[in-house]
């Protein structure tokens, strides 16, 4: 039993430093090159991404002093205000209606306005239940 642990040891010591040794450097500089690498393609991607997010702010500001001049005007601040209500007080009339059966017989619209008034009513409201929290996450 003692001879077997001389030549264990020994193996262990000549394998431990003769083979293993050099493998686990030749790792570690692979995995060192590797980290560089990556670190490389992440600050490229910031750069990118850093970009893209100064382009979409000035694109937003752009729209923004469009749409100011446009409410700016009498004639055009309250149209989509105008729209949104109208659309509001027909879709409120035709639920109502054929909820609880008042014989309003309230037309719906024609085909191409169904759907227009639908993403009108839609769009405002998806815009007005959402900004608080797009404020709150992008207002920081």
């Amino acid at each position: 039993m003692g001879l077997l642990t001389l030549i264990g040891g020994f193996l262990v010591k000549l394998l431990g430093s003769g083979i293993v040794a050099p493998v686990l450097d030749y790792l570690g500089k692979r995995s060192d090159n590797g980290v560089q690498t990556n670190g490389q393609n992440v600050a490229g991607d910031v750069t990118v991404a850093q970009a893209q997010l100064t382009a979409y702010i000035e694109e937003r500001k752009v729209i923004a002093q469009e749409r100011a001049r446009w409410s700016d005007h009498p004639l055009t601040g309250g149209m989509i205000p105008c729209a949104f209500y109208l659309c509001m007080i027909h879709f409120g009339a035709i639920v109502l209606d054929s909820t609880f059966r008042f014989n309003w017989q309230v037309a719906k619209l024609p085909a191409p306005y169904d759907a227009m008034e639908w993403s009108i009513v839609m769009a405002v409201i998806g815009v007005a239940g959402i900004a608080p929290t797009v404020r709150r996450v992008f207002g920081k």
